[in-house]
């Protein structure tokens, strides 16, 4: 079918007459609400360090190398934020948002987060449907080159990767990648003034990725294949950690598999085409220990099979015009202990006007699914330039979120009658950027309301394995998103400084509380100083108190925490790269999740050669 796909595209390829007007024609409505660049994404461990920083965007971390590692943007809750991959959303057996931490990030160009809606002229319908969502582009190959990478440091880490990637022929490209994480996850931690050791989370986890593209004059198309396969412990909650329940031993085998193509054309001057394609098998093998008797074990096995199709064209009658349609279907099957199938239609209309100053983007996404779920999600995008270095912006959304195989399945306490969340969105943002001689200033914020009914929230039971699903009846968050950035620069020196500020009002309608883990305030800082090929960064976190249960009982309130890092990078020769990374520099001990603390102050080096 992928074969056929690329066939039809290659055979409507079109001679290079497309007026230069229209290829430079803005893509974007309105830009991302926060982005990371390659240079950023290169200076992280991981694909989570990378986009911790971003506003409005609180990371939810289980605790060392193996942790599931997950994003929640604006109190929606991590099922909100669709993930992407090149335009081609991806799904995991365990939980309806993959685990960030099993993404190689070595191979991205950018990371771009979206709070609303994609402003994208062109794209699948499946992006229209989301309430925020996070893509990422893989770089393509810009010459022949091997690259070797080798990360470690505290807690007996691990993680070595080679790449090697080229030109096959003409206008083809190509790369593979082979990589691993091998880390024992032991660390101690402080609790009711006694010193403890994090246990039984070790990972050993394997990755493999190759991947196409073909680059003709009038077109795109990409092509790759994924494999992950990794077998880490579970260590589960603090109060597992007593005389009645020594530790958790339960232990957990992921083996996932993806293969995914992408397609653009220009058919016509003003005619655009594109199509996209994944199939997956993700492989989730659990094994539930009995903490008081090792030899009582209970073995779970999931299996999910996802295959996806995606086409959209986009008209261009006018210069300042453009229409667009997309039509996506995709079937899920589970098997388990209890099997599942779920099969969705998503179609979509957009228009959009691009007539400076304005820009307005208006977009209609239907859902159908087998198991009897409709619903429409409509949107409106504006954008509006006063002056080259203002913009005012906002937009208005519906959307809804279906409960999962995982919620209905996967947890330990829940019920199959489970509400599909529905979501309507108000933002509204400003924003100035001025570069003076040397200098270049930054400053943005947006408000946003959010009103989300029959919310699913989710708390972690036993272990990490096993959750508890609930709806609560109507959610209302109010928020305000500030970021300020100064930057100077002069030859081979260079130094800035970017500040971060979030305010989220997150209540059960007629409730006094925060809905759990969501802290009322938080705050991120980032410091950098460069010389040449040499730079340091000091980046500082602040989240505020929380609470993990609607009571006021000591035991489900979190405290406030802060903490620092310090990530030097040195390029010593043109293509050998050095780093050193620095966190928890103050040994702050402290809980993201309630129950299960995170390290104390850990290091990670790393060198990086291309030849």
């Amino acid at each position: 079918m992928l074969a056929a796909a690329v066939a039809i595209f290659i055979a409507f390829q079109a001679p290079d007459t497309l007026d230069a007007s229209v290829v430079s024609a803005a893509r974007h409505i309105s830009p991302p609400t926060e982005s990371a660049t390659r240079e950023k994404i290169l200076r992280s461990a991981s694909l989570a360090d990378a986009i911790r920083d971003f506003s409005g965007l609180q990371m939810r971390d289980y605790g060392g190398v193996g942790g599931l590692k997950t994003v929640n943007v604006r109190s929606l809750g991590s099922a909100h934020t669709a993930v992407f991959i090149d335009g081609v959303p991806i799904d995991n057996a365990q939980n309806m948002q993959p685990d960030l931490g099993r993404i190689d990030a070595d191979d991205l160009e950018t990371v771009e987060l979206y709070a609303g809606q994609k402003s994208e002229l062109l794209q699948s319908a499946r992006e229209y449907g989301s309430a925020s969502s996070l893509h990422m582009r893989t770089a393509a190959p810009k010459g022949r080159k091997t690259a070797f990478r080798l990360r470690g440091g505290s807690f007996r880490t691990l993680s070595p990767s080679v790449s090697h990637e080229g030109r096959i022929g003409r206008n083809l490209t190509g790369r593979a990648r082979i990589g691993a994480d091998i880390s024992d996850g032991s660390y101690p931690f402080r609790h009711k003034d006694s010193l403890m050791r994090r246990e039984n989370s070790d990972i050993r986890a394997f990755r493999a990725s190759a991947g196409l593209w073909y680059t003709p004059e009038s077109g795109r198309y990409e092509a790759s294949l994924r494999f992950y396969d990794s077998e880490r412990g579970i260590p589960g909650p603090l109060y597992k950690q007593s005389d009645k329940y020594p530790m958790s031993r339960d232990r957990q085998a992921d083996r996932d598999f993806s293969l995914q193509a992408s397609g653009e054309q220009q058919l016509t001057p003003s005619l655009r085409l594109l199509a996209r394609a994944r199939y997956s098998r993700d492989v989730l093998d659990y094994m539930d220990i009995s903490e008081q008797d090792p030899a009582i074990s209970a073995e779970w096995k999931y299996d999910l099979q996802s295959a996806y199709l995606s086409a959209s064209l986009g008209w261009q009658p006018r210069p300042w015009l453009h229409l667009s349609a997309a039509i996506d279907g995709q079937a899920e099957s589970l098997r388990s202990r209890v099997d599942a199938r779920r099969e969705s239609l998503l179609t979509a209309v957009s228009a959009a006007i691009l007539k400076d100053p304005w820009r307005v983007s208006a977009a209609l996404q239907g859902q159908v699914t087998r198991d009897g779920y409709r619903f429409l999600s409509p949107s409106v995008i504006i954008d509006w330039h006063p002056r080259r270095d203002w913009e005012f912006g906002g937009i208005i959304k519906r959307s809804c979120r279906l409960p999962s195989f995982n919620d209905l399945y996967y947890t330990n306490v829940t019920s199959r009658n489970l509400k599909p969340e529905k979501v309507w969105q108000i933002t509204a943002r400003w924003c100035w950027d001025r570069t003076y001689s040397n200098w270049h200033f930054r400053c943005r914020e947006e408000l946003y309301h959010n009103r989300v009914k029959d919310k699913l929230v989710a708390v972690p039971g036993g272990s990490l394995f096993r959750w508890t699903m609930y709806n609560l009846g109507e959610v209302l968050i109010w928020g305000d998103e500030i970021s300020a950035e100064a930057a100077w620069f002069s030859g081979p020196w260079s130094a800035g400084a970017t500040a971060r500020y979030s305010y989220q009002w997150a209540r059960e309608k007629g409730a006094s509380m925060q809905i759990p883990y969501i802290p009322l305030h938080s705050a991120s800082f980032n410091l950098f100083g460069r010389w040449d090929s040499l730079r340091l960064d000091i980046r500082g976190f602040l989240t505020g108190s929380r609470v993990t249960a609607a009571s006021m009982r000591p035991e489900y309130h979190l405290s406030p925490w802060t903490t620092w890092d310090a990530t030097v990078t040195w390029n010593i020769f043109p293509r050998t790269r050095l780093s050193l990374d620095i966190r928890n520099l103050f040994n702050e001990q402290y809980q993201v999740v309630l129950q299960y603390p995170m390290p104390g102050i850990n290091f990670l080096a790393g060198v990086a050669i291309e030849f």
